[in-house]
Order: C-alpha cells, then sequence, then structure tokens
C-alpha cells in the first residue's frame, strides 16, 4: 500500500512541479507578448492620427513650411 502511495505522491510532485513551467513558457507568455504587440501597434496608430490631424488644422490655419507641426509617420516612407 506505501509503494502505491508512494508514487501516486511522487508523480503528484513532479507533475506539479513541472507542468505550471511549460505552460508558462509556451501558453501565457507568447499570449501576454502578443497583446503587447497589439496595444503598441494600437498605440502608435493613435498618435499618428492625432500627428496627421494637427498638422491639416495647422496648414487650415494657414502655416506652411518648418511651422508645422511633422508627424513621424512623414519620415517612415523615406528610410
Amino acid at each position: 500500500m506505501s509503494s502505491i502511495f508512494t508514487s501516486r505522491v511522487t508523480f503528484g510532485l513532479i507533475a506539479g512541479l513541472s507542468i505550471p513551467p511549460l505552460v508558462t513558457k509556451f501558453v501565457l507568455e507568447p499570449y501576454f507578448i502578443h497583446t503587447k504587440f497589439n496595444e503598441i501597434d494600437d498605440i502608435k496608430h493613435d498618435i499618428d492620427h492625432i500627428g496627421w490631424h494637427v498638422r491639416n488644422l495647422e496648414e487650415l490655419k494657414g502655416l506652411k513650411g518648418d511651422d508645422v507641426y511633422v508627424p513621424v509617420s512623414y519620415f517612415q516612407g523615406r528610410y
């Protein structure tokens, strides 16, 4: 009886020590990293949209040349 109990306890301990790190490494970590990249892309898009909106408003006011705000995405096509 004690050998069966010991093997079950040993199996439970080994499973309890090995399964959580594997789940974290291959399931949770990729999910959270992908979510963070999506949030970063959304923030970049929103900031770029605001930048172009500010530029258009300044052009409507009559500003031209170096006085106009230049969004970051304005330079991305050049490099």
